[in-house]
Order: C-alpha cells, then sequence, then structure tokens
C-alpha cells in the first residue's frame, strides 16, 4: 500500500476519534491516532487527544494500526435472489446481527458503515440459510482510513 493511498478526510474522522500529537512515540508512522492529528487541528480548536502517558516501554496503550478498509453499506442487492418463504427469516437474523432494527436501517442507509469482518458476517448469516455467497454484494462501498470508534472497537 502507498502512502498516497492512506489519505485522512476530515469528514471520515468520528468527532468522538482521540488524536496524538507525540512526535516522539516511535509507533507514530504507522498510527492512524498520529495521522489523523493534522487533519483534525487544521478543523478545529478542542477535542480528544492522546497523553504521552500513553507510552509506556516503547509501546502505546491507545495505538490504532494506520489501514486501508473497504467499507459497505446497502442491503437490498443482497435479498434479491432469497427465497420468498426464506425472507423474513433471513432478514431477522440480519437485523439480530445488529441487535436493533434502527442499527441496521443505518447500515442500510450508510449513516454507519461494514467492516470487511462485519460484511463477512453477514455473509455467513447468507450462508447458514443455504445460499451461495459467492459475487453476493452490497450496494455501496468505500476504501477509506479505519477509524475503530466508527464500528464500536
Amino acid at each position: 500500500m502507498k502512502k498516497e493511498d492512506l489519505t485522512i478526510h476530515y469528514e471520515d474522522i468520528p468527532k468522538s476519534f482521540a488524536v496524538c500529537f507525540n512526535a516522539k512515540c516511535p509507533m507514530r508512522k504507522k498510527c492512524v491516532r498520529f495521522a489523523a492529528a493534522p487533519v483534525v487541528f487544521e478543523h478545529r480548536k478542542e477535542g480528544l487527544s492522546v497523553f504521552p502517558t500513553a507510552l509506556s516501554d516503547g509501546k502505546c496503550a491507545k495505538f490504532v494500526q494506520l489501514r486501508m478498509v473497504r467499507l459497505a453499506w446497502g442491503f437490498k442487492p443482497l435479498f434479491v435472489d432469497v427465497r420468498h418463504a426464506d425472507y423474513d427469516k433471513v432478514r431477522f437474523a440480519v437485523i439480530h446481527h445488529f441487535r436493533s432494527e434502527s442499527d441496521f436501517w443505518r447500515y442500510n442507509r450508510g449513516h454507519y458503515k461494514l467492516t470487511p469482518e462485519e460484511q463477512e458476517a453477514i455473509f455467513d448469516i447468507f450462508r447458514r440459510f443455504g445460499y451461495n455467497t459467492k459475487g453476493l454484494k452490497f450496494a455501496h462501498y468505500k476504501e477509506q482510513v479505519f477509524f475503530p470508534e466508527l464500528h464500536g472497537q
């Protein structure tokens, strides 16, 4: 992955994401918190930050690996080939995965986005009902830097 692929856009950074300005941290070059700090600094006057005390023995307790992910949202294409007899059961299982119908709709509409791991968990639901997931796709995809706070991690 090239450095230019890891461009961080302000609108992708969660408001609750703590950034780091510790230029002495040995982990800074691979940390999304350090990479996001200059972007946040340009747009905000205050916010959450990681304190230097998070660094101990050369390791940071708040380190988050800087990486790109392919996020997804929109469930309509997933249900196109679901048999009528299975539709309600599969849909209920997907809703249950999110613990609430309101979260289901947030992921469907793109307010929340599914990580690759979450996408695979949804595909597993379809497999449990006997569906082939090869070629199965969500309605929308977006490549972006991964921020764990967006995904409850």
